[in-house]
């Protein structure tokens, strides 16, 4: 925790120095809209094309003609987690523009996968959403955490249909040949979109969010500082646009730090940004997540500059046109009868973080006869067990293809674990079988004490050790000593849990179950 400590300090620091480094009002964006704007004359489609490493000033080349006028249009998604349903609408609501004659490109801002069992569990992983993106023709998409979950191999199967980017990571050669920091997208009227982006790595292990065995020899860089040497990209094109996987709050800081950038489409925190917000002189924006939302931009330039930028996100559950040979596809997806198999029936919806971690945690520590077992709410990917569980319904809430890792522990390792994950996430994070715990913390939500109970209430024995499960993403990517190293059982915790609803527990046990507790300063017991 004191490495990300300091890592946190530093971030706050830089952004410091960046802001008070550059002048904010540097780049304001005019925002009186061309009074004409010949859209008739302009071409649907888009070309890529590789720039030079060099300008044209600097190469003393006559700079390439631009239009009188330009209007560009780009629609975007992020954080859509496999969820195609609503493609249908997206692929309507696409085509109609490029019908008009606007110049319409196609963004994704990473994190196309892991979510949803349709296209978690399909052979190869993934190919559902990958042949939706080509029916959308995406022009470019971000590497979000989660493009690792499936492992290189499927990253790969990506970057070999659409352009993939990303200017922090650094990859051997051959490991991922697509990858580029930044490309350029150029319009059929002439005018050049160039784009880059930049991925999340946590404070800790400076990494992504995803299982560090998925990265192979990857290495990434801190990706504020790393954004700060593209600002010559501003002089390759007409639109310089950062499409990022950090997360709304860094994205802002972003553009207080760059204000070359006309447009940041952002990614990784979920955040619905509606209209899009205009941070010095930056366009931001963020169509939060599970491919609710579509996010469209508009960008009108003259003589080679954006004079007026406007963003917001058109409500998906509003939307009733579908283009229908997309419903045919979709159709074809869901057509997988083992998904739907009913595991077992519940007496009532298992609801909250709460009853289905002491769920979660339960079958892991069942399968393995632990003796305390640990699950991070970041695991727990829905909040809503229906009464008949299926199949589809478990994979969609453990879709990370962990392992369940044994690890024994002290009851002071045990609350080292604790605090660190209280800290890190600043609230309850882990949920626990086999135990209860009470976090106590200061205002500034670190933490004084942790108490330790068995589930009749007295306190956790302090001189036994512990068998402990976790799943395979908390043992390697939470800080917290331990004097074993641990070892794996060679099961995932999904299969965990799918051997616990077969063996037809009582889930009545888990109406307003409960077992992590914290107390804040003059604040009730919360979780």
């Amino acid at each position: 925790m004191k490495r990300a400590r300091s890592f946190r300090t530093a971030m706050r620091l830089l952004a410091v120095a960046l802001l008070t480094a550059l002048s904010l009002s540097s780049a304001t964006s005019a925002t009186t809209r061309p009074s004409t704007t010949t859209t008739s004359s302009l071409m649907a489609e888009s070309t890529r094309e590789a720039l030079p490493t060099e300008s044209s000033a600097t190469t003393g080349l006559p700079a390439p003609a631009v239009p009188p006028e330009s209007r560009i249009v780009i629609f975007h998604i992020n954080d859509v987690h496999g969820k195609i349903d609503n493609f249908a609408k997206v692929a309507a609501i696409l085509d109609a523009e490029r019908k008009t004659g606007a110049q319409v490109f196609f963004f994704s801002a990473g994190d196309n996968f892991t979510g949803d069992p349709v296209v978690d569990q399909y052979d190869p992983p993934g190919e559902p959403m990958l042949e939706m993106l080509a029916r959308l023709n995406l022009d470019v998409t971000a590497l979000g955490n989660h493009e690792f979950d499936y492992g290189l191999e499927a990253v790969r199967r990506l970057a070999a249909r659409f352009p993939i980017i990303s200017a922090n990571i650094q990859a051997p050669p051959g490991t991922l040949p697509g990858l580029k920091p930044w490309i350029a997208l150029k319009a059929k009227d002439g005018t050049k979109l160039v784009v880059f982006s930049l991925i999340q790595i946590e404070p800790g292990n400076g990494l992504p969010s995803t299982h560090p065995d998925k990265l192979g020899d990857l290495r990434f860089s801190e990706p504020l500082s790393k954004a700060l040497e593209l600002k010559k990209l501003r002089a390759e094109g007409q639109v310089l646009i950062g499409l990022t996987h950090i997360g709304h709050e860094q994205d802002l800081i972003l553009a207080g730090a760059m204000p070359e950038i006309d447009v940041i489409i952002g990614g990784h925190s979920h955040t619905r940004v509606d209209p899009a917000k205009i941070v010095n002189g930056v366009l931001v924006t963020q169509a939060g997540s599970d491919n609710l939302f579509l996010g469209r931009i508009d960008l009108f330039l003259k003589n080679g500059r954006v004079v007026e930028k406007t963003g917001r996100l058109v409500d998906l559950s509003q939307v009733k046109d579908e283009d229908p040979a997309v419903k045919a596809m979709l159709a074809k997806y869901h057509t997988n009868p083992a998904l739907a198999r009913v595991l077992i029936e519940a007496p009532f919806e298992l609801t909250g973080k709460n009853a289905l971690g002491c769920l979660f945690t339960d079958a892991m520590r069942a399968a393995h006869n632990l003796d305390i077992a640990f699950q991070n709410n970041g695991g727990i990917r829905i909040n809503r067990l229906p009464k008949s569980i299926t199949l589809k319904d478990v994979y969609t809430l453990d879709p990370f293809g962990n392992e369940t890792v044994e690890i024994a522990m002290t009851a002071a390792e045990i609350r080292g674990l604790v605090k660190a994950s209280f800290e890190k996430r600043k609230e309850i994070d882990l949920q626990v079988s086999g135990m209860t715990y009470l976090v106590r913390a200061d205002a500034a939500k670190q933490v004084k004490s942790v108490q330790l109970n068995n589930l009749d209430g007295s306190p956790l024995a302090e001189d036994k050790t512990f068998k402990v499960g976790l799943s395979s993403y908390v043992a390697t990517t939470y800080d917290f000593a331990h004097k074993d190293p641990g070892r794996s059982t060679r099961t995932l915790t999904v299969d965990d849990l799918i051997q616990y609803l077969k063996s037809a527990v009582d889930l009545g046990i888990y109406r307003d179950a409960r077992r992590a507790f914290s107390e804040i300063e003059s604040e009730p017991y919360r979780n």
